[in-house]
C-alpha cells in the first residue's frame, strides 16, 4: 500500500515537472507581450511585467513591416490545404475502406511510407519543380504541399474510422434508392463527422506551424513563421516584446480552435486506431 502510494507521488511530481517545464517558457513569452523592450531585454530578468502595457500590440500591427499580412497569408493557406486533404483523404479512405480493388493493401502501405519521406530530401527538386511551373512564391503552392504532407496521414486515419462504421447502414440507403455518392453524403459523412474533424485540425495545425517549406518557396508571400525572423537583429539580438507579441496573436487562433472541437479531436483519434 505505501509503496503504491510512493509511485502514485511520484508520477504527480513528475507531471507537475514536465507540465512546469513546458509551460515556463510559453509563459516567459507571453509576459514580455506586456513589458516595454527595455523591461523584455533588460538583466536581471522579471517574472513579472512592472509596468503592463498594450503598446506592443500596436507597434507591431501597425508601426512595424510585419503587420497583418503574414496573418492573412498564413490563414489563407493553412484554410486551403486543410480543405484540400481533408476532402482528398476522406475520399480515399471512404475508397480504401468499402471498395475492393488490386494492389489494394500494397497502395495504402506506400500511403503511409510517404509520410516518412523527410522534408530535406525533397526540397532541393521542390524548389526546382516550383519554379519550372510558376508555384514558387504562390499561395496555392503552398497549399498544394501542406496539403500533400497531411493527406497520407489523414487518409489512414479515416480510413480506420470509417471501418468502424457498420456496412450495413450502407447496404439499407442502398436499398432505399439512394446512389453511392449520395449513401456518402447523407449517411456516411455525418457519422463520420468526429474523424473528418480531427483530420481537418491536424492538417491546420501542420500548415499554420511550418516553417521550413514556406522559408524556401516563398520571398513575398510569407505566412507568420518565416515573418517572425523580421525581429532576429544582424547580431543575433532579438526584440523580445515584439516577439512575443507576433507569437501570442498566432497562438490565439490554434487555442480557440482546438478549444472548440477538442472534443471531436480527441473521438476522432480514438474512432480511427480502433480498426485497421
Amino acid at each position: 500500500m505505501k509503496a503504491r502510494r510512493a509511485w502514485r507521488l511520484l508520477t504527480y511530481v513528475l507531471l507537475v515537472l514536465g507540465a512546469i517545464f513546458a509551460v515556463l517558457p510559453l509563459y516567459w513569452l507571453f509576459s514580455a507581450t506586456f513589458k516595454l523592450p527595455s523591461e523584455a531585454m533588460g538583466y536581471p530578468p522579471t517574472f513579472f511585467p512592472q509596468n503592463p502595457t498594450l503598446r506592443n500590440f500596436g507597434t507591431l500591427l501597425f508601426k512595424s513591416e510585419f503587420g497583418f499580412k503574414s496573418y492573412l497569408n498564413s490563414l489563407v493557406i493553412s484554410t486551403g490545404a486543410t480543405l484540400i486533404s481533408t476532402v482528398s483523404a476522406m475520399l480515399a479512405g471512404f475508397g480504401f475502406s468499402r471498395f475492393r480493388f488490386p494492389l489494394k493493401n500494397h497502395l495504402f502501405l506506400f500511403i503511409l511510407l510517404l509520410q516518412m519521406v523527410p522534408l530535406l530530401a525533397v526540397i532541393i527538386p521542390l524548389y526546382k519543380l516550383y519554379s519550372l511551373y510558376g508555384l514558387y512564391d504562390t499561395r496555392i503552392g503552398l497549399m498544394v504541399v501542406y496539403a500533400v504532407r497531411t493527406v497520407s496521414m489523414n487518409t489512414w486515419l479515416l480510413k480506420g474510422y470509417f471501418d468502424t462504421i457498420p456496412v450495413e447502414i450502407e447496404d439499407a440507403a442502398l436499398i432505399d434508392g439512394c446512389s453511392t455518392l449520395q449513401v456518402f453524403s447523407r449517411v456516411t459523412f455525418p457519422i463520420a463527422a468526429p474523424g473528418v474533424t480531427a483530420a481537418a485540425i491536424f492538417a491546420f495545425f501542420r500548415s499554420w506551424n511550418e516553417f521550413m517549406i514556406a522559408m524556401t518557396l516563398t520571398s513575398t508571400v510569407r505566412p507568420y513563421t518565416v515573418e517572425l525572423y523580421r525581429f532576429l537583429g544582424e547580431h543575433g539580438e532579438v526584440d523580445w516584446s515584439l516577439l512575443g507579441t507576433a507569437s501570442f496573436i498566432a497562438i490565439v487562433p490554434v487555442l480557440v480552435l482546438f478549444s472548440f472541437f477538442q472534443k471531436y479531436f480527441v473521438v476522432g483519434l480514438a474512432g480511427g486506431a480502433l480498426k485497421e
